[in-house]
């Protein structure tokens, strides 16, 4: 039965493409998705060509994708007698018509870089911020998005729903009561109706009384035929009829402005004009000027970032840009990005490039599409039209390739002249830094933080490119792993160019997911940021700021006040850690064990201002863990999601009790960016120490009554139902407005409550991030101690992950990280390692050195007793030899392994040495590093660092000569370590060699038995024969038994192997 559609939804769906912005639609009940086909066919009619579909969904489709198996099942309903077959079914001939890419939400990365007219999302439990950010953003200006809800009788019942994303909070209910809160699904309904461009409407097309703004919707006057209208400069030409589609999105009913007219007039003639031509914004036209100045000039080991939100032209940038280093002569070029489909609208745009500067398909050059199909799941039958450029032949001068290639083959740019890598945000970064090299880099990424690594590109690897480069400037060479580069720049764009500018669709998602708060407000708008001077005569110092708990009912409220410090609070985590993404802000809304603290200088209660954040931190409660389910789960080889740190130490340490310990992580906290280095985090953290070591045992309780209280009121929220209002009348009367009893949003910190059970205390604080050396010294200023670091690398920043704790109560502490020091040892001369500094590496080993509990080492100290266990007697004398400066450090560079391992397990009692003498022997014995390396990183010439370490080993060298006191005889006088060794090392080579087993010449029998048939005996029994060549200790007795004067004597020594005969034949003169 045919309805008429509400005329406001015609009306939104004509503006919006009149003023190319985006339309949301939210549509309740379980036939939403016919509901789709309408909008498809709305959209058909108002535009040139039909919108191509993303239709995105968890597992269950709930029809057929292949037209063969629909076909069979409208057969089976034709025969049963459900279907008409002279009857169309729309849903099914859009399904069939239509160019619909099919897309799970696990798989959303895939589709980053694209462009689509509809976007269908299903299965709403599955939805997470990131999904929203990767989906929605792909939809052009004019598109529509709908959000398809099952049937409900109330909208407020989604606030019971349970999201897949809530399967990580659920699991150890021995720290709360199990039941998750939701705060963020209140706050996405309450945003709908903030929102101009939503409309909420059941599967019926009405529209509900939540979207009351839309009811006085007025016409546009601008006619929707003159939006679409192609810039008149193309020709018909055929190869550019391939690309119109792209104009349409690109190009459609933008005016330029008068310095994009003048960027134009003053670059006509040249290829960069020609290729600005196709440019749709001044920002676009200007970052492809900036990218062919670096391609004309030539200049190799550049690298260039190109960042900016989504759909403002990046992809399209860089092809243009690549199709002018090809009139260049680049001859090989590289490109980049997770997936194929990401790049496919760089190389349609190198396509377009190549064009505009003359060059003709197959004449000039060829296109290459990938042979493997990406995609099985496309309606209608038509996969094979999802096939993606990789490579493009140009042969119009010489042979010339533009090749795709996966991030994991980054070892084949070492002959490239130019790499470009696009949506680098969503590669590892240990990947991202292999792909600097020997020529001009440009990668290009958003950086909101949905793509995979976070904020790890813009926080971690752009500011080591611009330290780098900077440095290099300054002849200084960086120590950081990264290739210096003679040039950085940094291109951002601002003007979107996929929809109109102002979008409210795109207002609305920043705002729900804080996407737009990057930098955090400045304290003071009055003054500099950078005056850190001006700014702390206007601070109070951190000693009179005081820590608050944030109330996350009243955060998450929708209260415009609570929104602002929402965004001020995210704004400084985005800020100051690279592990943001959109999800962390459910994380914070939603588990149940988690809480956020504020560091605010001194402020009236009563004002309306709110006052600055200067420190937030965001903590969660963890372990507590039964002892079977520990044990179930580590036999298994199941490390549940939560409780990282019980988790972690107990399979690291093999202690099954330890994640019977309740304690509380760290997760991150962030310093206003004017205050850092300045003491405002750290005295935050003190007062959050003070407090949880203060807490009694009768304090730490759940407090029920506030979670019952909550359950109760959306209980019978949602129980309201009448079972003679069907659920499309309760909706169509239902109003939601945002909740007016809002709970205080700042709780002072003597009155927090943790979510624990009465008969538990906190054990320990703990915290784990990827290790540097600022960030190490930061947590052991506060007595944290490193425990656990994990062997590989990060696979988003490449760092290692350290775990740090610190212990209230018993010192139980220090004996984990006495292995850990034990391990880390060993550890450093790890390739896994190789990247750490010894500054850092030092700083690890030396960690116990600055408790104040003093342990016991786990290994013995070195005596005369054990010390065969680690050097022999030659080892001894190599090393003294040394020691005096009598030898090379090649002649005991076997020995420093050994000695830098007893060292730094303390077993070496009353040794000690400088820190650059210890930085110096970790680095050769335990990292294995080369003298100039050491001294590349300390600016201290080799010469002098090897005169530092011959200090200390000369100190070790006396410590062991001290210890061991070793005699050939029990009657005789002791001897050094020297004698004895040089004696032993003469007897046992005579005992080993097989030539003194014989008797000798002269000797007589009966001196010589059997029992003394030994290099021993034989070299005792001729002893006695060269007393007269041995030199006295009295030199005046040597000097008296000579007769004549040592100058004028002459020796001719007859050698024989008759040890006696010579004596007599010394002395006489050789005849002749």
């Amino acid at each position: 039965m045919k309805k008429k559609v509400d005329s406001r939804l015609k009306t939104l769906l004509e503006n919006n493409i009149a003023r190319r912005q985006r339309s949301l639609f939210v549509i309740v009940g379980d036939n939403g998705r016919y509901q789709v086909s309408n909008f498809y066919y709305l959209l058909s009619n108002m535009l040139p060509s039909k919108p191509s579909v993303l239709w995105c969904y968890k597992k269950d489709l709930g029809f057929s994708s292949n037209r063969k198996s629909r076909m069979k099942q409208l057969k089976k309903q034709a025969k049963k007698g459900k279907l008409d077959p002279n009857v169309d079914d729309p849903f099914e001939l859009f399904i069939s018509n239509s160019d619909i890419r099919y897309c799970y939400y696990k798989e959303s990365s895939q589709i980053l870089g694209r462009t689509f007219g509809i976007c269908i999302l299903q299965d709403f439990e599955a939805l997470t911020p990131n999904i929203l950010c990767q989906t929605i953003e792909t939809v052009a200006g004019g598109g529509v998005i709908c959000i398809l809800l099952h049937t409900m009788s109330s909208l407020k019942s989604l606030y019971n729903t349970v999201m897949d994303f809530h399967e990580r909070f659920i699991g150890n209910e021995n720290l709360y009561s199990g039941k998750i809160i939701s705060r963020f699904i209140p706050r996405l309904i309450y945003s709908f109706s903030t929102c101009p461009n939503c409309i909420i409407i059941d599967d019926e097309m009405n529209i509900l009384p939540i979207s009351k703004h839309i009811m006085n919707i007025k016409p546009e006057n601008t006619m929707v035929e003159d939006i679409y209208l192609v810039n008149n400069r193309y020709s018909p030409d055929e190869n550019k009829n391939r690309c119109q589609s792209f104009r349409n999105v690109y190009l459609s009913g933008k005016s330029k402005s008068n310095e994009y007219i003048s960027l134009e007039e003053s670059l006509a003639g040249t290829n960069v004009g020609k290729l600005i031509e196709n440019c749709a914004t001044y920002d676009q036209a200007q970052a492809v000027v900036h990218l062919m100045d670096t391609i004309f000039n030539k200049d190799l080991n550049a690298t260039i970032s190109l960042t900016s939100g989504r759909g403002r032209g990046k992809s399209a940038a860089l092809g243009l840009a690549l199709s002018g280093a090809i009139s260049y002569g680049y001859s090989n070029i590289f490109i980049t990005s997770p997936y194929p489909e990401n790049v496919s609208t760089v190389f349609e745009f190198v396509e377009v490039g190549l064009i505009s500067l003359g060059y003709t398909e197959h004449k000039h050059f060829e296109l290459i599409r990938s042979k493997i199909l990406t995609d099985i799941r496309v309606g209608g039958g038509k996969s094979h039209v999802n096939s993606h450029l990789i490579r493009i032949n140009i042969f119009k001068e010489h042979r010339q390739t533009i090749q795709y290639i996966s991030p994991e083959d980054y070892k084949l740019v070492s002959q490239a002249e130019l790499v470009v890598m696009d949506e680098a945000a969503a590669i590892p970064l240990p990947i991202v830094r292999k792909f600097l090299g020997s020529h001009i880099f440009i990668m290009s990424s958003t950086t909101n933080g949905y793509e995979g690594t976070g904020r790890a590109l813009s926080v971690k690897l752009i500011s080591e490119l611009k330290k780098s480069c900077s440095s290099l400037k300054n002849g200084i060479v960086d120590s950081n792993g990264i290739s210096p580069s003679t040039s950085f720049k940094e291109i951002n764009l601002n003007e979107p160019i996929r929809y109109g500018k102002g979008d409210p669709v795109e207002k609305w998602l920043y705002d729900l997911l804080c996407l737009d708060a990057t930098s955090p407000p400045p304290l003071n708008p009055s003054i500099n940021e950078d005056s850190r001077s001006e700014i702390s005569t206007i601070l109070a110092s951190p000693s009179l700021c005081q820590l608050y708990r944030v109330n996350r009912d009243a955060l998450f409220s929708h209260h415009p006040a609570s929104e602002k410090f929402l965004h001020n609070m995210m704004s400084l985590f985005v800020s100051s850690h690279y592990k943001n993404t959109p999800n962390d802000l459910m994380l914070i809304s939603e588990a149940p064990n988690h809480n956020l603290f504020v560091l605010l200088p001194p402020f009236n209660p009563d004002t309306k201002i709110l006052p600055p954040i200067l420190v937030a931190i965001q903590i969660a409660v963890e372990g507590a863990l039964s002892s079977d389910y520990i044990k179930n789960n580590l036999s298994r080889g199941l490390r549940p999601s939560g409780d990282l740190i019980p988790w972690t130490l107990s399979n690291y340490f093999v202690r099954e009790n330890f994640g019977q310990l309740t304690g509380i992580r760290v997760v991150r906290i962030a310093t206003h960016p004017s205050i850092q280095r300045m003491g405002y985090g750290k005295h935050a953290l003190q007062q959050l120490i003070l407090k949880i070591e203060s807490i009694s045992t009768e304090d730490l309780k759940f407090d029920e009554l506030i979670h019952d209280k909550k359950d109760e009121e959306l209980t019978k929220s949602t129980e309201n139902n009448i079972d003679s209002i069907s659920f499309r009348d309760h909706l169509q009367k239902e109003i939601i407005e945002v909740n007016r009893t809002i709970p205080p949003l700042l709780e002072p910190l003597e009155n927090i409550n943790y979510i624990l059970k009465p008969s538990e205390n906190i054990d320990y604080i703990g915290t784990s991030f990827g290790v540097t050396l600022d960030l190490f010294k930061f947590w052991s200023k506060l007595e944290f101690i490193p425990v656990y670091i994990r062997q590989h690398m990060s696979d988003i920043t490449g760092e290692h992950s350290l775990i740090m704790l610190r212990s209230f109560g018993k010192n139980w502490v220090n004996l984990f990280a006495q292995d850990f020091v034990c391990r880390i040892i060993q550890y450093l001369s790890s390739p896994l390692f190789n990247n750490f500094s010894t500054s850092l590496a030092l700083s690890l080993v030396k960690s116990l050195d600055n408790s104040s509990n003093k342990v016991k080492p786990l290994k013995p100290s070195i005596t005369k007793d054990n010390l065969h266990h680690s050097f022999t007697q030659h080892d001894c004398i190599r090393l003294s030899r040394y020691a005096k400066q009598m030898a090379d450090f090649a002649s005991i560079a076997d020995l420093v392994p050994i000695i830098s391992q007893l060292y730094f397990e303390n077993r070496l009692t009353g040794v000690f040495i400088s820190y650059i003498q210890a930085a110096i022997l970790l680095g050769l014995g335990s990292q294995r590093k080369k003298i100039d390396e050491i001294a590349e990183e300390f600016n201290i010439p080799s010469s002098q660092l090897l005169a530092l370490f011959n200090k200390a080993i000369h100190k070790i060298n006396t410590y062991i000569q001290s210890n061991i006191e070793i005699s050939i005889d029990s009657n005789k006088n002791s001897t050094t370590i020297d004698d004895y060794s040089l004696k032993a090392s003469i007897i046992e080579t005579a005992e080993e060699n097989p030539i003194h087993n014989k008797i000798p010449e002269g000797t007589s029998p009966e001196r010589t038995t059997s029992k003394d048939l030994t290099g021993k005996s034989l070299i005792l029994d001729h002893m006695e024969e060269f007393e007269e060549f041995i030199i006295p200790d009295n030199i005046e007795e040597a000097v008296s038994k000579v007769k004549k004067p040592i100058e004028s004597a002459k020796f001719n020594v007859k050698r024989s192997l008759n040890l006696p005969n010579c004596k007599k034949n010394f002395g006489k003169k050789k005849k002749v």
